[in-house]
């Protein structure tokens, strides 16, 4: 080769030879990447929803966090959530769910949804209640239309937990039902006559789904799952705002855990507006069941509910009757 030539390739490869490297590493991180991302093992979620305050029962406070146990013993990805209801019933009358509170640390919630009977202990104990709370309050559609200091605003729409190298969100939806005369939640959010919180309720539920869409969206290429903790209920609600409508309406939900009309659903094949398949399941209410969701490798679902469990943790028995 002439003399030329060599070195004008010489000084053609110096130049281009950071370049290759620096790509050839980058496509590296990108299949390295890709691997870590790949789901190998079944991811179990627990979950609740309405308790309304029933600590003890078949199930009970100390079964859902001895089971939890349990399946953390077997497998390495365990989750617990709750789809909203828990601050009510007589246990929470005296010091407006602060135990409650105390219960659901202990027992190792991840999130929980944003029900309606969480306003009836008043936004001020709300508000301190989300402060001590070791788990994130989730709801994208509770919007602040006050004038002064937004109580509630660390009240997430949305969370993300990773469970080894797979990423779930978890969306919160409050039914805007908590906004009914007559109930406790309606004292709370008004104030002179005026609403100072709304849920997107307008045009029949179309505000509604838009806005929980808008949620999914900006989540959906974050995560390898989207699941909703609906606080809308199944059956005997105002028409549009039911767990059905949202899933219809809407696209990009994997599984609902529903709750507020207490039915137990153990789990429903619904289509969504795309026509994919979404899972819906609800647990009932008062610990009547315990839900629990499998997610396997091959992106497919497994719903049941426990009516019991043999599995109980002690230390959560004694510290409701410390607590009683």
């Amino acid at each position: 080769m002439p003399l030329f030539w060599k070195n004008a390739m010489q000084t053609l490869f110096t130049k281009n030879k950071k370049q290759i490297l620096l790509i050839t590493f980058c496509m590296f991180l990108l299949f390295l990447n890709a691997c870590k991302h790949e789901q190998t093992e079944d991811i179990y979620i627990l979950y609740t929803n309405d308790i309304a305050g029933e600590v003890y029962g078949e199930v009970g406070y100390s079964g859902v966090k001895g089971y939890k146990d349990y399946l953390q013993s077997e497998h390495p990805y365990v989750g617990l959530v709750d789809a909203g209801d828990f601050f009510d019933g007589s246990f929470s009358v005296s010091d407006k769910g602060a135990a409650i509170v105390q219960i659901m640390n202990a027992v190792g919630y991840e999130a929980a949804a944003l029900g309606n009977q969480e306003f009836w202990i008043g936004l001020d104990a709300l508000a301190n209640n989300i402060k001590e709370s070791d788990f994130p309050y989730l709801s994208c559609n509770l919007k602040y239309e006050g004038s002064g200091e937004d109580l509630l605003k660390d009240v997430k729409p949305y969370v993300i937990k990773q469970y080894g190298w797979t990423k779930i969100a978890y969306i919160g939806v409050t039914t805007p039902e908590t906004m009914t005369p007559g109930k406790p939640s309606y004292e709370a959010i008004t104030e002179n006559g005026e609403f100072i919180y709304s849920f997107y309720e307008g045009n029949d539920g179309a505000d509604l789904y838009e806005q929980v869409q808008k949620t999914i969206d900006k989540v959906r290429k974050k995560v390898d799952y989207v699941i909703v903790l609906a606080h809308l209920g199944s059956n005997s609600v105002t028409e549009g705002f039911s767990s059905y409508d949202l899933i219809d309406n809407t696209t990009g939900i994997d599984v609902v855990i529903d709750g507020h009309s207490h039915t137990p659903i153990s789990g429903e094949g619904v289509y969504d507006a795309g026509g994919n398949n979404v899972v819906l399941t609800s647990t009932g209410e008062k610990l009547q069941n315990l839900g629990v969701l499998i997610i396997h490798p091959d992106h497919t679902f497994n719903t049941a509910l426990y009516p019991s469990v043999y599995e109980k943790n002690s230390a959560i028995d004694e510290l409701i009757a410390s607590l009683r």
